[in-house]
């Protein structure tokens, strides 16, 4: 009887620690992040630079200079995706002071080594610039986002969506012109929240980055949201980090210049801008590693 008590306590002791026993839960890793951009308006400047980040986003190393320019040996404004096991990235084809007509869409499976798969023509009247296409994925469905000048008017860059045909990404339709996100807007980048697509981007008259918003879809139906921050940057990009938040970098162009960068969780209130260690980096995109 004295040794089925002592048992009876023993477990009734050991039932009442495992009760309170607390087994941490292991700690978020930091989002690992890969920036594609170039590094500036001089020819050996303009072509891809990789850099990687291990702590969400505010500092980056170089992880390859790829030595890609294209075919015309002018890459800016690079784009990144990765889709079906492959990067890729679309990219302005000209400097900002030479006329263009398309833009391109470039592979890798390493991040290193890159072919040119498309050559998008703008497919607008008399276009005199074809800048920065920005991926936008919703589903299965991959589009880019380029901003397309006409020398018929003065201050007239409007947003068009380019729509992917195939899953290698070498074919695609388009233009559909973004109706009501106003004119002389560049730099438009798209992600959807819920029902919600936002849009970030440059108004080219103030200087200034504006929040649009729509939910009848991409080419319709678009809102003025307000100013972010002061005027001076370019470039907007977004990417979403393991925690569910957002961050938005931007390319400081103005005194100073570098990429600067905050965070949201709702894609309408921000923090304040910060500079992201980033060596030479410029106008650029970045996605999970």
């Amino acid at each position: 009887m004295k040794t089925r008590q002592r048992l009876t306590r023993w477990l009734a002791a050991l039932l009442g620690a495992a009760a309170v026993l607390v087994v941490p839960t292991p700690a978020s890793a930091a989002t690992t992040l890969v920036y594609a951009t170039f590094k500036g308006d001089a020819q050996a400047d303009e072509e891809l630079w990789l850099y990687q980040s291990t702590n969400g986003g505010t500092s980056y190393s170089v992880l390859a200079d790829t030595n890609f320019h294209g075919p015309t040996g002018v890459l800016r404004d690079p784009s990144i995706l990765k889709h079906n096991g492959r990067y890729y990235i679309a990219y302005t084809v000209q400097s900002w002071t030479t006329n263009s007509t398309y833009f391109n869409v470039a592979s890798s499976t390493n991040l290193t080594t890159w072919t040119n798969v498309a050559s998008i023509p703008s497919g607008i009247a008399n276009t005199r610039f074809t800048w920065a296409p920005e991926f936008s994925v919703e589903g299965g469905t991959v589009r880019i986002i380029t901003s397309v000048a006409a020398t018929t008017c003065a201050n007239c860059f409007r947003p068009y969506v380019y729509t992917a045909q195939n899953t290698a990404l070498t074919s695609w339709s388009g233009p559909a012109q973004m109706w009501g996100l106003g004119t002389n807007h560049i730099d438009t980048y798209v992600v959807k929240s819920g029902s919600t697509w936002h849009a970030f981007t440059k108004d080219e008259t103030s200087k200034y980055i504006e929040h649009w918003t729509t939910t009848a879809g991409l080419t319709t139906g678009w809102i003025n949201r307000g100013r972010l921050w002061s005027s001076g940057y370019e470039g907007p990009s977004l990417v979403r980090l393991d925690d569910g938040s957002w961050r938005i970098y931007v390319d400081r162009y103005s005194t100073g210049g570098g990429i600067y960068t905050a965070t949201s969780t709702d894609l309408t209130t921000w923090t304040g801008l910060s500079p992201v260690s980033c060596s030479g980096c410029r106008h650029g995109t970045a996605i999970p590693k």
